[in-house]
């Protein structure tokens, strides 16, 4: 996600919210992730903390608090929310028993920091889960093959069209696979069964029918999806 610029350094800023009801814990804590180079929030409250627009931040600290709407329910509805599913969560708490630590992974946290802690640790803690998620989102992003809003996720199998799943059999997900993996190549039909099925004896009518259905499937995506005498099939289309 975009972080915004430092106009004094001209390098950019992780930006951090911190949820704990101790507001003198908030701003010692805002004092000194604001001297690490963070642009750091402060809400005392999590329902409070649900109003501030929480896709911009790179971090978030939640203490478990014990109002009502504790720590875990806010945890609970940013993991439920897409915009801000995969936003890093660290619980600061002094709740330290076994359940509290569980409740919080369970809840969606990616670490649990008991009080009293260090400050250079807590930053390190910090930075770590940090470094963490960005080589976690370039691993997946190398995973992840696009033609203008056509995109295919090897990691996952998942494919969508203009951002939203569409559904594939596991044969036209291997053959569409096979096509963008080599984009403006053609492919003969023998060597698209070997590529999508197991079995030996499928026959070339087999192969057209699936290419057929995925041509539907895909939308004005399925006419990149051509068939050249002689060649075979290929998914050609140019940027």
């Amino acid at each position: 996600m975009p972080t915004p610029l430092d106009a004094s350094s001209g390098t950019r800023q992780e930006r951090l919210l911190i949820v704990d009801s101790d507001n003198m814990m908030c701003e010692l804590l805002q004092y000194k992730f604001e001297n690490e180079g963070f642009r750091t929030d402060i809400s005392n409250d999590g329902k409070t903390a649900l109003t501030f627009p929480l896709a911009d931040y790179n971090m978030m600290l939640v203490d478990l608090m014990d109002a009502e709407f504790n720590g875990l329910r806010f945890a609970r509805a940013i993991r439920e929310n897409p915009s801000t599913s995969s936003i890093p969560l660290i619980f600061i708490s002094a709740k330290a028993t076994e359940d509290d630590i569980v409740n919080g992974l369970d809840a969606g946290a990616d670490d649990y920091i008991p009080k009293p802690f260090s400050s250079r640790e807590l930053v390190a803690r910090v930075r770590s889960v940090l470094r963490r998620r960005r080589m976690m989102s370039a691993r997946r992003m190398s995973n992840v093959m696009r033609y203008q809003g056509l995109s295919i996720d090897f990691g996952t199998g998942i494919v969508e069209l203009d951002g939203s799943p569409i559904s594939l059999t596991r044969t036209e997900y291997l053959i569409l696979a096979m096509f963008m993996r080599h984009r403006n190549q053609f492919f003969e039909r023998s060597e698209i069964q070997h590529e999508a099925w197991e079995e030996d004896n499928i026959s070339e009518r087999a192969v057209d029918t699936n290419i057929s259905r995925l041509r539907k499937k895909l939308g004005e995506y399925g006419k990149c999806i051509v068939n050249r005498q002689g060649f075979g099939y290929g998914f050609i289309c140019q940027d």
